[in-house]
């Protein structure tokens, strides 16, 4: 079975762990103080004015690398996990980035969920009780009623209060989407209290910032006007992206 949900724990690209104000300033920073000071020939007339980031090649390494973190970590009822979309919010006032992937269900994935469920009972019915309550700011658009498992699919018995159970196994839910992007969630969790540092390390390890920091074309002229007075010598003229290769 497949369906298409948004994959949880993704904490989006808006001042968040993945990137905020400070990810191009210090990648930008940390290369113009080495090309200014630390080359054996520097070029003095640089300023952090002549770098630009490129912010969408650094988020689409990063978003890639968050995802295969995420399909190592997944539940064993998750087969695969493809064509993953990013959208983003016209405003970030009240949200953010999501990640939405087709996911394919083994058959049985419901004695997966039932048995999760019946083993952390206890844990499920508070933590979905403090997620799904609505409060002044918040309006919940999901139950957080855990349920009954000998009510777990009739209709009448809950009423217009209806249980996870209902939602995720009666096949009425116009919401069944969301109830099993959540439940995935609680059974990473579950495995893994760290699971959304975890993933952001993951995706943050092997990516360096300063590889997406290019010359403006201000830089690149004060580059060029270096390398003609023989005050910027480098391995390659025509290279004028960082990093230079320097000749001593």
């Amino acid at each position: 079975m497949k369906i298409n949900i948004e994959l949880p724990f993704f904490p989006g690209f808006y001042e968040s762990d993945l990137e905020n104000g400070d990810t191009a300033y210090w990648a930008i920073k940390e290369e113009l103080d080495y090309y200014r000071n630390d080359c054996d020939t520097p070029c003095k007339e640089l300023t952090e004015d002549d770098f630009d980031f490129d912010y969408k090649g650094y988020e689409e390494e990063v978003r890639n690398a968050w995802v295969d973190g995420f399909r190592e970590r997944m539940p064993e009822m998750v087969l695969s996990l493809e064509n993953v979309e990013m959208t983003s919010p016209k405003y970030y006032n009240f949200s953010t980035d999501k990640l939405w992937a087709d996911i394919e269900l083994k058959d049985g994935w419901e004695d997966d969920v039932r048995k999760f469920m019946d083993e952390n009972a206890d844990w499920l019915r508070k933590r979905i009780k403090d997620d799904w309550t609505s409060y002044d700011g918040f309006m919940s658009f999901m139950s957080n009623n855990f349920g009954d498992t000998s009510h777990d699919e009739d209709e009448d018995y809950w009423g217009g209060d209806k249980s996870w159970y209902w939602h995720l196994f009666s096949g009425q839910s116009d919401r069944w989407e969301c109830y099993i992007s959540t439940i995935i969630g609680y059974m990473m969790y579950r495995e893994n209290s760290e699971i959304r540092n975890d993933l952001v390390m993951f995706a943050l390890d092997d990516i360096y910032a300063g590889s997406y920091v290019t010359l403006t074309e201000e830089g690149e002229a004060k580059v060029k006007a270096g390398i003609e007075d023989g005050s910027v010598k480098v391995y390659d003229p025509d290279q004028l992206e960082i990093p230079f290769e320097f000749e001593n």
